[in-house]
């Protein structure tokens, strides 16, 4: 009867250390399928990172061959050139304000200027005042903006 016993506690301790071995590796399967998920998630993260940063390099160059031919109004190049340098990644924009201090000037000048709606709502008064002042910035800034744009171009140019 004793040996009966035996039998019986070990049939059981067999059954749960199967079960706790099957269990420990079913979580060990799934720390396995968890990290490879988190694997392929920062793989597509830093694939994203770096079509946007393509993207924000793309248009800077867009950007700036326009201003370069007169297509686009120094203000409004330098304007949205200024945005788009400040996406770049930190390590990638280094001192943008003494790189390209003419883009930095002038985005000071007109980054607080209403757009859009806000423009055709306000008096033609300011908006006059507005556009001579933005004029005249691009007037006395023009040389700088320009270096700055022939830099960005040589930057950023296509490989």
């Amino acid at each position: 009867m004793q040996n009966v016993w035996v039998i019986i506690l070990l049939v059981v301790a067999v059954a749960i250390v199967a079960s706790l071995a099957f269990y420990a590796g079913k979580l060990l399967l799934l720390l396995q399928q968890q990290t490879k998920h988190q694997a392929q998630l920062a793989q597509r993260e830093q694939q994203q990172q770096l079509q946007n940063q393509l993207y924000v390099e793309q248009s800077i160059y867009t950007i700036c061959k326009a201003v370069d031919a007169d297509q686009c109004e120094l203000s409004e190049g330098a304007l949205r050139v200024w945005v788009l340098l400040n996406r770049l990644p930190e390590q990638q924009q280094g001192p943008l304000t003494e790189d390209y201090p003419g883009m930095y000037q002038m985005y000071q000048v007109v980054k607080e200027m209403p757009t859009h709606d806000v423009r055709k709502q306000q008096s033609k008064q300011a908006t006059a005042e507005q556009d001579k002042q933005r004029l005249q910035a691009e007037k006395d800034l023009a040389p700088q903006i320009q270096a700055d744009v022939s830099r960005l171009l040589q930057r950023f140019k296509p490989a």
